[in-house]
């Protein structure tokens, strides 16, 4: 008897824990970052693009950014570039990419990559475009992001 009683209160507390987590609300970017869908213009795939500053660089930008992708072909390379506005106007112009990172789809066609980006004045405001190219020829677009350095 002692032990269910101990697996009952083990199971409740269980039951209690996640549905708190499920209660809790969503992960947002800073609101000085930014994130965007990323849409195929060809190809095939869809994903996420966050763009989280930080306060590491005491004055100068540092971000952490994360891009992932699903629904691609499956083991293919991707590289992840992107544009840059200065000042933010709320329009992404620029067509001047730059490579920042890559990443590998599994065989089941999702991939992940996350990397830290560097540099500018703080305070600065800029538009962000991120641009995702497989080497399958698919292209995957985000919207235009306004990021704040901190």
């Amino acid at each position: 008897m002692i032990r269910i009683r101990g697996f009952r209160s083990l199971a409740v507390g269980l039951v209690l824990a996640c549905a708190a987590m499920i209660a809790a609300p969503a992960a947002q970017a800073d609101p000085t970052g930014d994130m965007s869908a990323l849409t195929a213009v060809t190809g095939q795939g869809t994903g996420l693009i966050i763009v989280s500053p930080t306060r590491a660089g005491q004055g100068d930008f540092v971000a952490q950014v994360k891009v992932n992708i699903h629904d691609a072909a499956p083991n293919t390379t991707f590289t992840i570039t992107r544009a840059i506005d200065a000042p933010a106007e709320g329009v992404c112009t620029s067509t001047d990419f730059v490579t920042v990172a890559t990443l590998q789809t599994s065989a089941g066609g999702a991939g992940a990559v996350e990397f830290v980006r560097t540099g500018g004045p703080e305070g600065l405001k800029f538009n962000l475009f991120i641009r995702v190219l497989g080497a399958d020829g698919t292209v995957l677009e985000s919207g235009c992001m306004t990021i704040t350095i901190k």
